[in-house]
């Protein structure tokens, strides 16, 4: 799978591997409260026990992303990648930028924008796939 990796491959790498392990990592340790408060939710919504069900069952389907995004790298799909890297990074880092905001964490919510909107750009300029040939 990396026979042909080159640096411009980082950022879909990082993605995915993002995707995988933040959202399976609560089901594999049982600890989704902590995830819960590190991706900037506030303790009176981590500490309910009937929330992490919800979260779980989100972040299953956040790890599909990554999952095909690995699929997609192994099969060398990297224009498939930069789409990849432009819908989860504009749209996911705007639903991210809201539900923080909404909780009070403004600011948390447009770093998130911020840096998602990195990782959109060069998926829209095609660092992935490098220069045409």
């Amino acid at each position: 799978m990396l026979g042909d990796f080159q640096y411009r491959h980082l950022p879909a790498l990082f993605t995915a591997a993002a995707q995988c392990w933040g959202t399976i990592w609560p089901i594999v340790n049982g600890s989704t409260a902590s995830v819960m408060l590190h991706y900037g939710l506030p303790k009176r919504i981590t500490d309910v026990p009937e929330t992490w069900p919800v979260w779980q069952a989100g972040g299953a389907r956040t790890a599909c992303l990554g999952i095909l995004m690995f699929v997609f790298y192994a099969q060398r799909r990297y224009d498939t990648l930069d789409t990849f890297l432009i819908v989860i990074g504009s749209y996911l880092g705007f639903v991210d930028c809201i539900i923080l905001s909404k909780q009070g964490l403004a600011s948390a919510g447009v770093f998130r924008l911020l840096g998602s909107l990195v990782f959109a750009s060069l998926g829209a300029i095609g660092f992935t796939q490098g220069p045409a040939s």
